[in-house]
């Protein structure tokens, strides 16, 4: 996480737009009177919101605690994808 006043943000905007881009990097401007802002990639918003949804409701962070559990005690079972595509077929 990168922090940086408004002015330095305004004189260099591309370059640190650049930055946030190619290094994934966070950039937090705190704003005089204001509350800060948070610049940040794209992908690492989108998977932010995704997580925040899929751990949304109970049902879905149980079922989600439920499946970490089974992988980690093996409780899986490998297929391949032709093996699904037939399934999905039937």
């Amino acid at each position: 996480m990168i922090s940086l006043t408004v002015s330095a943000f305004r004189n260099n905007i591309k370059n640190y737009l650049d930055l946030v881009t190619k290094s994934l990097e966070t950039l937090v401007i705190p704003r005089e009177n204001e509350e800060a802002v948070v610049i940040m990639p794209l992908q690492e918003y989108n998977s932010i919101m995704e997580t925040a949804h899929l751990l949304s409701t109970p049902a879905n962070r149980h079922r989600l605690e439920e499946s970490l559990a089974q992988a980690e005690s093996g409780q899986t079972i490998a297929f391949s994808l032709e093996d699904l595509q037939k399934e999905i077929e039937k």
